[in-house]
Order: C-alpha cells, then structure tokens, then sequence
C-alpha cells in the first residue's frame, strides 16, 4: 500500500511539475505577444488614426476628385452601367490628359471612395474645397460640362441628376 502511495505522491508532484511548466510557457507567450504588440503600437494607432477618416477628405488630386463627382452622379440612380463607366473614362482622358490605363484606375479608385456612400451630395460636399482651391473657374466650368455629359449617358439625365448638377453649377461659380 505504501508503494501505491508514493507512486501517486510521485505522480501529483510530476503533475504539479508540468502543470508549473505549463503556467511558465504560457506567462512567457504573453510576454512576447505584450513586446510585439508594444513594437507595434504606434504603427496601430496610426492606423487607427487613418481608417477614422473617410478617405473622400484624403483625396488632394484635383482629376480624382473630378472623377469621383463623375462616378457619383453616375452611380444615383442605380448601378454603373458600361456607357456611363465609358463615359467617364473618356471625359478623363479628354480633359486631364491621361492614358486611358490611367482613367481606368480613377475610375476604379472612385469607386472604392464611394463604397461608403451613395449620396452624390455627400460627395460634391467633402470634395468641394479641393475644387476650390485647386481649380480655377473655367476647371470648374469644364467640371460642370464633364458632370452633363456623364449624366446624358445612358439616355437622358434624370431630373435628381439634373438637380444636383444646377445646384453645384451655382456652388462653383
């Protein structure tokens, strides 16, 4: 009976031994994650700093906000559709200049901006002083040309569309 004694006396003191073992590995885990996550921390605020903001108040291109205006005039009365999404692409190309490879990426940038929204005002409202500040009145004047055309389209602009556009005619001006 006494060897079946120790031998349990043995086994919980074996069981203790690695239960201790195990409580050490765990609080050293814990130190490395707390250290990597300390190395990491300003790179996580700065981030959390970024994805606060919506990323239409980050844009300080003139032609992709231009452009966006374009994709959410475009985008008001339902999905892209493929004259409209050609539309746009050639409007950039024609008054910025750029390659058609160029206007496809600003046109697929702005749509991520407008992932968030779909209010066209919303929109024209964040971009606005960078069209202010950055173009002068006859970039603007371009703008509002570029803005009827998209809207003209697929057809005929909507009156909503129509709207929007004479309210921000009378904004720019």
């Amino acid at each position: 009976m006494s060897i079946v004694l120790a031998l349990l006396a043995a086994l919980a003191g074996v069981g203790t031994l690695l239960w201790r073992i195990n409580a050490a590995a765990d609080a050293t885990k814990g130190l490395v994650e707390t250290a990597s996550d300390l190395s990491n921390l300003r790179r996580r605020w700065s981030w959390r700093r970024k994805s606060i903001v919506d990323p239409l108040l980050l844009v300080d291109d003139p032609r992709l906000a231009a452009v966006t205006l374009m994709m959410s005039i475009a985008q008001s009365d339902g999905a892209l559709t493929a004259p409209e999404r050609a539309t746009i692409i050639r409007q950039a190309m024609e008054h910025f200049g750029c390659s058609s490879k160029i206007a496809d990426e600003m046109v697929g940038y702005s749509r991520f901006l407008l992932a968030e929204t779909r209010d066209p005002t919303n929109c024209f409202l964040k971009l606005k002083p960078l069209i202010l500040k950055s173009c002068s009145t006859k970039e603007r004047a371009d703008l509002i040309v570029m803005l009827k055309t998209v809207s003209d389209a697929d057809g005929s602009a909507a009156d909503l569309e129509r709207h929007t556009i004479d309210q921000w005619t009378r904004e720019l001006a």
